[in-house]
């Protein structure tokens, strides 16, 4: 066996035991979330559970680019992809600046943490998002055309 198919093979292995742990998460969750008392136990619960999903559909998205087809993008393709992630992460930057900006009235603890924690978590969001736009745009070798058309579309 070739060591690119070893490594493709440890690397589906990993993302499949990665996605029974995820699949484990949302069970456990859908189970707790009815049980839940607390307001707070069952909102966590709930985004707990939705991390997992939304994990392991990316997870599925690289097992699938590994069994079957590379994932692949026309510069057209790219120039539409980075428009979505820029329209979103622009929303939520203007989301955080006007949160960030309530937060200085509000004393509650437990809503202050709240906030700070989404906070972090959007701004780690952007941040890793404009991170993944940025490495399939310099992962295309552009041609001088598309150079030129992704530089409107940066994020």
């Amino acid at each position: 066996m070739n060591k690119v198919k070893a490594h493709s093979d440890n690397l589906l292995d990993v993302m499949v035991d990665w996605q029974d742990t995820e699949s484990g998460t949302i069970i456990y969750a859908q189970d707790e979330i009815p049980k839940a008392k607390n307001p707070l136990t069952k909102t966590m619960l709930k985004m707990i559970r939705l991390e997992a999903e939304k994990n392991s559909l990316i997870q599925q998205m690289i097992i699938e680019s590994v069994k079957k087809e590379a994932v692949h993008l026309s510069p057209e393709e790219l120039e539409t992809f980075s428009k979505h992630l820029n329209r979103y992460i622009e929303a939520e930057e203007k989301a955080v600046t006007r949160v960030e900006a309530a937060t200085n009235w509000h004393e509650a603890s437990v809503p202050l943490s709240l906030l700070s924690f989404l906070i972090s978590d959007l701004k780690q969001q952007n941040c890793l998002l404009r991170q993944f736009d940025d490495e399939l745009k310099n992962a295309s070798i552009p041609t001088s055309a598309t150079a030129k058309k992704f530089k409107t579309a940066t994020a």
